[in-house]
């Protein structure tokens, strides 16, 4: 079935409803009516000019008010604004309606008629607010799914994310990169084999412990990417330098975890550096951002990789906080800005 087919049966069951419910009411209030083939035509026309009328209070719904809201996130605030103009607008209706239908279809003064039948405006509010349950009902449930779909998104992404970052770290290169540094540091200095082997364990402790949370500590986070940079300083020497924020700076503050794990990765991964031109790795905060910068080039064959990195991070903090990530590629400096969560 056709989008527009779909539409115009949607348009024509509301006719059919209202047409309906005037019927009922009509043999309820009076049921010698039915008999009078005018009145009932009569009773139909006023029954659809008033139920479309109110039905559109789905597409004023749909197009004004619907992005104010949000069911699942402040559902207090949403049925507030829903229902207020959803009053006013129906109000409206009601009123034009009646107007329009008694004063030059039924030829009755209006005034007589806000007089005398003040229960067929209790009635039709009545009705309205069933109505709108219904709508209010139905937006709830399709913004709980799509919030269902989102969190659905998130732990893929996130399943995502613990397995490249895992992979990364396990592959064979890794390891054998690692271990072939702590072999040759047992002949040297066993003290210091001893520390790069505790590092190397602890980098991998600190994983696990840190994946499986939405938000982490940036202390906690640092801790992790210090673990990773001094096992590379072992392996490269003088090839690069870093440095990291102070503990002063940065309590109290948290982000999505393995972020910066995943920066330094690409960093060490995607640029070419040596003693003769090294690479330095800058980790600081500003104007409540952590800032990520590196200063060489990626290969160009590893742009992909990385754009898949940087927009994975980017995805999950659209989801926990509505904010971006910048990236910022000039003159030779490769820089990520990631905005912090507060952690009360």
């Amino acid at each position: 079935m056709t989008s527009r087919r779909k539409k115009i049966l949607v348009i024509l069951s509301y006719g059919l409803i209202s047409m309906l419910i005037g019927v009922v009411f009509q043999a309820m209030n009076c049921p010698e009516c039915l008999k009078n083939i005018s009145w009932v035509i009569r009773n139909l026309g006023y029954s659809l000019m008033l139920g479309y009328g109110l039905f559109m209070n789905k597409y004023l719904y749909d197009i004004a008010i619907e992005p104010f809201v949000s069911w699942f996130k402040k559902p207090v605030r949403s049925i507030f604004i829903s229902f207020v103009s959803t009053t006013l607008y129906s109000a409206f209706v009601i009123f034009f309606t009646n107007w329009f239908w008694f004063t030059f279809i039924q030829e009755m003064p209006f005034g007589y008629f806000l007089n005398h039948h003040t229960d067929i405006w209790i009635t039709e509010f009545v009705i309205l607010y069933f109505i709108s349950l219904w709508f209010y009902a139905r937006a709830f449930f399709m913004d709980w799914k799509k919030e269902f779909q989102q969190r659905e998104v998130l732990k893929r992404e996130a399943l995502s994310a613990k397995y490249d970052v895992l992979k990364s770290q396990v592959n064979p290169h890794f390891l054998f990169n690692s271990l072939n540094v702590a072999i040759s540091l047992i002949d040297k200095d066993p003290a210091i084999s001893k520390k790069f082997l505790t590092q190397l364990s602890g980098l991998y402790r600190e994983v696990l412990e840190l994946q499986d949370n939405d938000v982490v500590p940036l202390k906690r986070e640092l801790k992790l990417a210090a673990r990773y940079l001094y096992l590379q300083e072992m392996r490269f020497g003088r090839a690069f330098t870093y440095s990291l924020p102070s503990d002063d700076a940065i309590d109290g503050q948290a982000l999505v975890p393995l972020s910066v794990q995943m920066l330094m990765e690409n960093a060490f991964k995607h640029n070419r550096f040596s003693a003769e031109s090294s690479m330095s790795i800058n980790v600081s905060i500003e104007n409540n951002h952590l800032i990520v910068r590196n200063n060489c080039y990626t290969h160009f064959d590893a742009v992909d990789s990385l754009n898949i990195g940087l927009e994975n991070i980017r995805e999950r903090y659209r989801y926990l906080t509505g904010k971006e990530i910048d990236v910022i590629k000039e003159n030779g400096i490769f820089e990520v800005r990631i905005p912090l969560i507060s952690e009360s």
